[in-house]
């Protein structure tokens, strides 16, 4: 067992705008060292994994991406954003995106364990290849320690319900202890949420509580949202407005007290991240010339259109194959695709004219020229309107979305939107935020800020991050204790179950390089947490652990962080991802080298062509 197995290296080359990953010069040491040209699919993805270890645990350390001939940056603070800035060359690097893709999409957290862990297993997975293992034994072993860690994760869960608990006791134990220190100026955020959001839950399916009526009082969400806020005290802060705000709205629970769905987010640089809020309704930025159809459209009841598709005329919806061997005869002169889209402008304005249309909503982007000429006819059109936000207006309003504007009748306008102007920023930016609601929508808006340009995306992941976090709490019903905690039980499992006695002794051996690559990511965790100062103190604090164990005492559970938790089918589908990956890139590094199956003990004695 070693600290560590060093820092792998690879470059970052400016070409064309775009930032792309060289693995010319990839260097490997310690465990990982093999020949060269032997698996460099595992290699790679290990070399990538080693750039992300930043961003694991609450204090993330952001990186800068530059591109030096458009001169611009990006500020990332994620795996999924900085492999989203940069161009990965390879198809190891493409497969790594597509997964922390998909793991972002449906969780919007996870993505750092994932992009770890695929680096520590093909780690170990090379090791084994050194030491002799074929490839289905090692496959086979790696699935049964993975086995292990999600029968961990299913006795260690604790209900949302004890969480709760635990933490409103511990909200008025630091009640109690500030009203008692007249001194103190600022309250925790433990103290604020208490005291400013404290919010019962009524008829939510995710408490399996019988009421007699709906009085009765339901566990409270702030302690779940505390446990889950990993650090990030005020975008929890918002997603609890929010959620204060959506209860508020409607009585309707079935998607439990917090409706992702009805939530939507809207980005202001240039003002103070104090100034961030939650508002009732779809909040979006336009620029000041269509602002100015806001304030002659405010305190009226209006005609709303919705476009589930781009408003131009070379539009064309998914799946439309544009019948072949067609000629187009006219009879018309100068026929050109000019005037061909101010024709289609002119039946499309003609078309809202004669419904007596006020709003266009469109899921995708709208033609320069449209948004001029809606500007005079008194129309507002808004581009790029989340589908969510869609559908909400559609059963609100009544309206029906169409995927073409030519398309709308009488039967497709929906009615009863008001629009309001909210702030007006034109004197940094040129831009005005305005506020469109429908009567009873529980559509709510996370307004986001901050003085810094560059940081306001990674706020917004952030706020996405808790929200979906408490969401997911919810949802599951349990939890599982954080800070490495649920790591360090899985260590000792993996230990546990090498002493039993196994049909393969090979696998006691990847058992065993498994445990090393738990202990190198608690001791990551622990390290960028903060709660240690070097990597080795944080591994002579795991054997020290795993040494108490075997003394008969059992392992802490706020090992390097009290009071945190985490979601159970975030972080279980999280590590069944990261094996996924490194099994599909080890099968494809060894037909590569072989060009045989894996069932076939040879490709050890073949060599490169």
């Amino acid at each position: 067992m070693c600290e560590d197995t060093g820092e792998s290296v690879f470059r970052l080359i400016q070409t064309e705008n775009k930032t792309h990953v060289d693995f010319a010069d990839i260097t490997m040491s310690g465990s990982a060292t093999v020949a060269q040209r032997c698996h460099i699919g595992l290699q790679q993805l290990e070399a990538i994994a080693a750039t992300t270890h930043g961003f694991l645990g609450p204090n993330k350390r952001p990186k800068f991406i530059q591109d030096e001939e458009a001169r611009d940056a990006v500020l990332v603070s994620s795996c999924s954003r900085l492999l989203e800035h940069i161009e990965l060359d390879g198809s190891v690097g493409q497969l790594l995106h597509e997964m922390i893709q998909a793991q972002q999409k449906v969780f919007h957290s996870g993505t750092g364990t994932l992009v770890f862990l695929a680096g520590v297993w093909s780690r170990v997975a090379l090791e084994c290849l050194n030491r002799g293992i074929t490839v289905l034994d090692i496959k086979t072993a790696m699935r049964n320690g993975l086995d292990v860690c999600l029968e961990v994760c299913k006795q260690s869960a604790v209900s949302v319900e004890e969480v709760s608990s635990q933490k409103l006791k511990e909200l008025k134990t630091t009640s109690a202890l500030k009203s008692e220190n007249q001194d103190s100026e600022t309250q925790s955020m433990d103290v604020r949420l208490s005291q400013n959001l404290r919010l019962k839950l009524k008829h939510s399916r995710h408490f399996n509580l019988q009421t007699e009526n709906t009085q009765t009082a339901l566990n409270d969400v702030i302690g779940i949202a505390q446990a889950v806020s990993h650090g990030c005290d005020s975008s929890m802060r918002l997603v609890l407005q929010a959620c204060k705000l959506q209860s508020k709205i409607t009585e309707d629970a079935r998607n439990g007290p917090l409706d992702i769905q009805k939530l939507v987010t809207c980005l202001i640089p240039g003002m103070s991240e104090e100034k961030s809020c939650v508002l009732h309704g779809f909040v979006t930025l336009l620029s000041v010339e269509q602002a100015s159809v806001v304030w002659r459209l405010q305190g009226k009841a209006l005609k709303i259109a919705l476009v589930n598709g781009d408003l131009c005329e070379k539009y064309r919806h998914v799946g439309f194959n544009r019948p072949a061997n067609v000629v187009h005869i006219t009879d018309r002169a100068n026929m050109s695709s000019v005037n061909l889209e101010e024709r289609w402008i002119e039946d499309a304005l003609r078309k809202m004219h004669k419904l007596s249309i006020d709003v266009v909503l469109a899921s995708g982007t709208a033609g320069a020229n449209l948004k001029d000429r809606a500007l005079g006819a008194n129309v507002l059109v808004i581009e790029g309107v989340k589908s969510s936000v869609l559908n909400d207006f559609s059963t609100r309003t009544g309206a029906i979305p169409v995927s073409y504007v030519t398309q709308i009748d009488e039967n497709c306008v929906g009615r009863g939107v008001t629009v309001s102007p909210w702030r007006d920023f034109s004197r940094n930016n040129d831009l005005a935020a305005v506020s469109i609601v429908s009567a009873s929508t529980s559509l709510v808006t996370a307004v986001i800020s901050s003085s810094l340009s560059a940081k306001v995306q990674s706020l917004e992941d952030q706020f996405w991050s808790c929200a979906h976090r408490l969401h997911q709490a919810l949802t599951d019903g349990k939890l599982l204790h954080g800070a490495g905690a649920t790591e360090l039980l899985c260590i000792q499992q993996l230990h546990q179950s090498r002493q039993t006695e196994m049909e393969n002794p090979q696998e006691s051996v990847v058992l065993e390089l498994m445990a090393e690559a738990w202990m190198d990511y608690v001791s990551t965790l622990m390290l960028n947490s903060g709660s240690v100062a070097s990597k080795s103190e944080a591994w002579t604090a795991i054997a020290h652990q795993m040494r108490l164990y075997k003394a008969g005492e059992a392992i802490s559970r706020d090992a390097g962080g009290v009071g945190v938790y985490d979601n159970v089918t975030v972080k279980t589908e999280a590590w069944r991802r990261a094996l996924d990956l490194v099994f599909l890139v080890l099968q494809s590094d060894t037909e590569i080298i072989t060009g045989v199956s894996e069932g076939e003990h040879v490709y050890s004695e073949l060599m490169y062509l």
